[in-house]
Formats: structure tokens, sequence, C-alpha cells
């Protein structure tokens, strides 16, 4: 049994073009976590889809990539339900994501500590379907700028279907905003296997990510990349 597992997990699914590493991954857009994202929302025929990334230390190579490699970007045996949701729960959503960084300890936010460490970095999500801007001089509360949706302002009570995880669906780590909503559909499967399935078909991971959201000052980004690379490069 042991055998046959490692030759199922040395198998070759996919290609992907460039190599893929979590090192940035909750510094700015990365083509790893969308990766994620296109699953979610192809397999929940969603408008928006929310995911952390589990590992920082995640490497997928440039060339072939094995179940193994794959399996290791969804750790977790989540599985993945659509919601319906509305503009003002991705909002709510996403400046609850945004509590893993402290406010800025001056106005330039050239110094830190930035990193909230009472917050997991597994509970730092990551939205797509949706721009923003993640601004660090902002009270906590009010660091979502920029919201929009297809080119627009994110509306309030714009209707939406929301790729969540069955995790965060029951409200962990102050996503409140969650529990309730009306379940759509649910996957029935682990999203692990969901994604091993869909890039076993599509063949190819994303070469590069759309940059939908961004964390501003430049110099917060500065002092977030000392503090989120060098414990991952020690």
């Amino acid at each position: 049994y042991h055998e046959a597992a490692e030759k199922y997990l040395a198998t070759p699914l996919a290609e992907s073009p460039i190599e893929m590493s979590g090192e940035r991954a909750r510094l700015e857009d990365t083509a790893l976590v969308d990766a994620i994202h296109e699953v979610q929302l192809q397999a929940a025929k969603a408008d928006v889809s929310f995911t952390s990334l589990f590992q920082q230390g995640v490497r997928i190579r440039k060339g072939p990539v094995t179940v193994r490699e794959m399996a290791a970007l969804y750790i977790y045996d989540n599985e993945l339900y659509a919601i319906e949701g509305h503009g003002k729960m991705v909002r709510e959503a996403l400046e609850n994501a945004a509590r893993y960084f402290l406010p800025c300890p001056d106005p330039s936010c050239a110094t830190g500590p930035l990193i909230n460490s009472s917050v997991a970095g597994f509970n730092y999500d990551i939205a797509q379907g949706v721009s923003y801007t993640i601004d660090l001089r902002q009270p906590v509360g009010q660091r979502i700028q920029n919201l929009t949706y297809r080119g627009a302002p994110l509306r309030d009570d714009q209707p939406l279907r929301i790729a969540v995880n069955n995790y965060r669906y029951g409200g962990s780590a102050g996503y409140t905003m969650f529990p309730g909503a009306k379940i759509l559909w649910r996957s029935g499967t682990e999203i692990r296997e969901l994604l091993i399935d869909y890039f076993k078909a599509r063949k190819t991971l994303p070469e590069k990510p759309d940059g939908n959201w961004r964390i501003e000052p430049a110099a917060a980004r500065a002092v977030l990349e000392r503090e989120l690379l060098a414990p991952v490069r020690r």
C-alpha cells in the first residue's frame, strides 16, 4: 500500500511554466494562490473566491508537477462551498483578513513590526474576483481601499456567489460574516482533490498572477518583505 501511494504521489499531472513559491504570497499576488482561486471559482461557479496560503514554504518546480506537489498546496481536508453573499460580506471578510497586519507605527510605515503575531498566517485570506488595496496607514476596519468588482466600485448590496471552504463558513478566526449564509452548492469532496483533478485535465498551471490586490504604502511592503521572508529563508 505504501509503495502504491508513493507511486501515485509521484505521478506527473500537469506542467508549470515557471517555478512557484509561497514565500511572497502573503505580501503580493502570486500565481501559486491564483491556481487555488482558479479551481474554486470554476468548481463553485463563483463570482468571488476566498482562500489562504497554508504554508509559506510550499514550492512547485518549473516543469512537470506531481500529485505530491499539488497536494502540498492544500494540506487540509476542507470541502468547498458556494454561498449566497453580497458586497458587504466581501468587504468585511477582507477587513478581517487584514488584521494579519498591524497598523503602521509611524506615518511613513517604514518601521515595524507589521505582522500581527496573534493572527495565524493560514487565517489571512486572499480574494479573487475583486480588486483591492490593503492600506496599512488606515485604521483597523477601514484598510480595504479601492474595492472593485468587474471594474466598478463594489456596492454593499451587490449580490455575489462566493466560494469559501467549510472551515471558513463556520466562522472561524473572526469570519463571522459567513455563517448562516445560504449554501448554494457544496463539493462533497476535498479541495485538494479538486485541485488535482482540475489541473490534471487542464495540463498547465497559471504562468503569472493578475495582480488584483496589493499592500500600500511601498515602505510597508519593504518592512513586510523583511518580516515575512526572513523566517522562511532561515
